[in-house]
């Protein structure tokens, strides 16, 4: 899918509940997530804004965002993992 977001310039902010239960229990920083976003293999939209982003870095992982095109920022909501590539 063609996202609406350039990954090298896009602000990307995140929840205190995804810093706190995703990033620092896969040990990730914002260069990881950028990296994650970059070689997603699947985005799907789900909504006006918000969009299911799959990504392959240390195990199958999805990351629910929404992205605000007025201030360029994507924000990361939540996120999951395990499963298997779809």
């Amino acid at each position: 899918m063609k996202v609406p977001w350039e990954i090298e310039t896009v602000a990307i902010k995140t929840t205190k509940h995804f810093s706190r239960d995703y990033m620092k229990y896969w040990s990730w920083d914002f260069h990881d997530l950028r990296e994650a976003i970059r070689n997603a293999y699947r985005i799907e939209k789900c909504g006006k804004t918000k969009f299911e982003i799959y990504v392959n870095k240390g195990g199958y992982k999805k990351i629910i965002s929404a992205y605000y095109d007025i201030d360029n920022e994507l924000v990361c909501i939540t996120g999951s993992q395990g499963g298997n590539q779809k």
